[in-house]
């Protein structure tokens, strides 16, 4: 009877590794913040998955920050990276690096500046972002 009762609670156990809370389907929202230039913005992520491929759309509240839109990215084990566009002429290639960790991915983003952006002495911004599963 305690080996059985040991089996059942090892079974447990591996359901609660591979529980849907490590997949990074679903609609998340929190917040960013651009460190480079000092400004927050929510954030919502709405992502489908399909194996190790993520699709998506970004939304970001602040009208200072660039982002939002389509997205696209993978997952590896917990680990999430995904890219969005910035405003096309300015900013482009914004790269959000996350873990996921239960219903939260937690990461940085770097945003890239166009050529024409960054012969004009643009740089690149980092910034930090945390979002909830909801």
């Amino acid at each position: 009877m305690n080996s059985l009762y040991k089996k059942v609670a090892l079974l447990g156990a591996a359901c609660v590794l591979v529980s849907c809370s490590d997949s990074a389907e679903g609609v998340w929202k929190g917040e960013c913040r651009n460190e480079t230039i000092g400004s927050s913005s929510g954030l919502q992520m709405t992502i489908k998955q399909d194996g190790d491929k993520l699709k998506g759309i970004l939304v970001l509240e602040a009208t200072d920050l660039y982002g939002s839109g389509i997205m696209e990215g993978f997952i590896m084990d917990k680990d999430v990276t995904l890219r969005s566009e910035g405003d096309g002429q300015t900013f482009v290639n914004i790269t959000w690096v996350g873990r996921i960790k239960g219903d939260t991915i937690k990461g940085t983003y770097r945003v890239e500046p166009t050529p024409s952006a960054a012969l004009m002495g643009r740089n690149v911004q980092k910034g930090t972002f945390i979002v909830n599963r909801k």
